[in-house]
């Protein structure tokens, strides 16, 4: 099942499915007093989902602003190193342009170590840059720091792309979320406005596992900000646009206006044959 179909269906299918299920399930009643258990289960259930949303948030946030960092990073490194040493632009285009591409092609949570070749790579290059003149010494140093910054930025994302919610932490959710809506069903009395109550409660309880699921895993980043921010890199050192194949496959992105490069990976390491086509615009 492609990523699209199953988001339609774990976002749309199933809590359709969830709102109009109390309507046409037959009313039951429980032995013991709902609203007590309810009220408890509920409380544990809204406690770890919020320490788990706000965790998973401040990873997100933290994830952003180390992509923008990397990013800009970049295109300081092509700037200053055209003008550290003139002769090595057409090779440093290149080689920033080979880790940006790599990069774009992997998940957020591993694309650090997928890339680690083209990274040290460029990170070489830059290592034995001499350039000649006061000008060009002094720009090094500056150059050189954004090399550290990418370094510390690389590092820093390695541990804040992981994910916060175990297995077995999902366990506990999904439980917690299964017996509420037991608990709310067993609350109907047959009448429709009830039904339909306890319909959206169980829906909005499944969504926000949904949520919360999506800010840990990243997919809003990588939506948002990890491939249109990219762009600004290319457009900086002169080449095309890059997309990877399976980003416009599973429509996390809007295909671009103009011309612009997709890549396909024929494997799932950083060895992978890839293929790059160009795209031309209507």
């Amino acid at each position: 099942m492609s990523r699209s179909i199953r988001k339609f269906v774990l976002q749309i299918i199933v809590p359709v499915t969830l709102l109009v299920l109390p309507i046409f399930l037959p009313a039951y009643n429980s032995t013991f007093d709902v609203s007590i258990l309810l009220t408890a289960v509920s409380l544990v259930f809204a406690i770890l989902v919020g320490f788990f949303i706000a965790a998973a948030t401040t990873n997100y946030l933290r994830l952003q602003s180390l992509i923008a960092d990397e990013d800009s990073a970049l295109m300081s490194i092509f700037r200053l190193g055209k003008m550290v040493q003139p002769s090595i632009t057409a090779k440093l285009r290149r080689l920033i342009d080979d880790y940006a591409t790599f990069a774009l092609d992997f998940e957020l949570g591993e694309y650090v170590d997928k890339t680690k070749i083209q990274f040290d790579a460029l990170i070489s290059f830059l290592d034995g840059l001499s350039p000649k003149g006061a000008k060009g010494m002094e720009l090094l140093g500056n150059l050189q720091d954004k090399k550290d910054l990418m370094i510390r930025t690389r590092q820093e994302i390695t541990l804040v792309a992981r994910k916060v919610v175990t297995g077995l932490h999902w366990t506990v959710l999904v439980s917690l979320d299964v017996l509420l809506v037991f608990l709310l069903l067993s609350l109907r009395d047959g009448g429709i406005v009830l039904s339909l109550i306890t319909g959206i409660l169980s829906a909005s309880l499944y969504l926000v596992l949904v949520l919360l699921h999506e800010i840990d895993s990243n997919v809003f980043l990588e939506e948002m900000l990890a491939y249109q921010d990219t762009q600004m890199v290319f457009e900086t050192i002169g080449t095309m646009k890059y997309l990877p194949g399976i980003a416009l496959k599973n429509k996390r992105v809007a295909k671009p206006r103009g011309d612009y490069r997709l890549g396909i990976l024929k494997g799932g390491s950083d060895l992978a044959e890839r293929e790059i086509k160009v795209i031309r615009g209507v």
